[in-house]
């Protein structure tokens, strides 16, 4: 400990020793006149002298002045009394009996921390902004790229999530394009497809003779009989096959 603070605790304590002391003994002959006996009117000090120590110790503004005040009441009437300025009287006796009363309330209302000032809360963290996809795509690219943490980068040059977005969705397609292969799409005639086809029984006439034969014409001589594609000569192929 300095020798300033040193200093300062014994000055503190030696002036609440010596105060108390010398008001005591004058509370205490208060009490006598007034008729207490002796082991009651050592009371009255002790009641208003804790309640003096508490108001000092907790150091409350209100209750260090209420009591002094009631150290001062006792020492005015006691020292009135004694230099026989003034006699005994029922507004005195009254105050005096409320002495003791309101110390012992205030004196538990200190010790209780009625009048302790409430810790201020918290102040509440304000709740970080959601990034949407576009930033997120950004601070991943920039941070990919350069190891380190995007969120400056984003806040102070936003045009550069601009542009890291439109490098990251091209190259986002590209994948996906070089990764997705679709299935082949199967060869589709130029005519639409009639079930039954209603060449079939053009082409029964005309290779009546082929068919009878137990022969069937091939799809190139359907083609070029017809002028159609390779898929439909074929259906009309099998067809006739199938009327063998």
């Amino acid at each position: 400990m300095k020798t300033n603070d040193r200093m300062r605790t014994w000055l503190t304590r030696l002036s609440l020793a010596a105060g108390i002391l010398f008001t005591a003994h004058a509370e205490y002959d208060l009490a006598r006149t007034l008729g207490a006996d002796p082991w009651i009117a050592a009371m009255l000090p002790v009641a208003i002298d804790a309640y003096v120590v508490a108001a000092l110790r907790w150091f409350r503004g209100f209750d260090i002045t209420l009591s002094l005040a009631l150290m001062g009441a006792a020492q005015v009437a006691a020292h009135m009394l004694d230099a026989k300025v003034m006699t005994v009287n029922i507004p005195m006796v009254i105050v005096v009996s409320l002495l003791v009363p309101v110390a012992i309330w205030r004196t538990h209302a200190l010790a209780r921390g009625e009048h302790d000032v409430p810790a201020e809360a918290p102040a509440p963290v304000p709740d970080e902004p959601e990034r949407n996809l576009h930033e997120e795509l950004a601070a991943v690219q920039i941070e990919r790229e350069y190891g380190v943490d995007p969120t400056p980068a984003l806040e102070a040059y936003p045009a550069i999530e601009t542009t890291v977005l439109a490098a990251e969705e091209t190259r986002t397609r590209t994948e996906v394009r070089a990764e997705y292969v679709p299935d082949p799409v199967p060869e589709v005639d130029d005519e639409p497809v009639v079930d039954p086809d209603p060449l079939v029984p053009q082409a029964r006439g005309r290779f009546a003779e082929v068919l009878a034969a137990g022969d069937v014409p091939g799809v190139r001589t359907l083609r070029g009989e017809y002028g159609i594609g390779q898929p439909r000569a074929q259906r009309i192929r099998d067809a006739l096959k199938e009327a063998l």
